[in-house]
């Protein structure tokens, strides 16, 4: 009886992990689209966000793939994150018709 309840409880712990990284690896909300494709900052940081909710980053040695973009208009934040490993822009500039958008003071590009 003890080994049927052990295995019981590892099953249900086991299929807890893998549907919260299934959820977790899903994207997000999409964001809007000037803001969905790659991006070069004049730092050479990066920057990606796709039409399926899916964005991520590279900045210095931080990076995430496969994350998910979060817009705050009130705060006029945009901020990637996966696991717990994040970065929160502040929007200067919002994308323009040339492919520019301003976050913390830097340009970036649509490649």
């Amino acid at each position: 009886m003890r080994n049927k309840f052990k295995n019981k409880t590892t099953s249900v712990l086991v299929f807890g992990l893998f549907l919260s990284l299934m959820i977790a690896c899903g994207g997000g909300t999409p964001a809007p689209p000037k803001y969905q494709g790659n991006w070069v900052g004049s730092d050479g940081s990066t920057i990606y966000m796709n039409s399926d909710g899916k964005a991520g980053f590279v900045v210095g040695s931080k990076k995430v793939t496969g994350g998910s973009a979060e817009f705050d208009d009130s705060a006029k934040t945009l901020t990637i994150s996966l696991f717990g490993i994040s970065h929160t822009w502040k929007i200067d500039q919002e994308p323009n018709d040339q492919g520019e958008m301003k976050l913390d003071g830097k340009i970036y590009r649509k490649k």
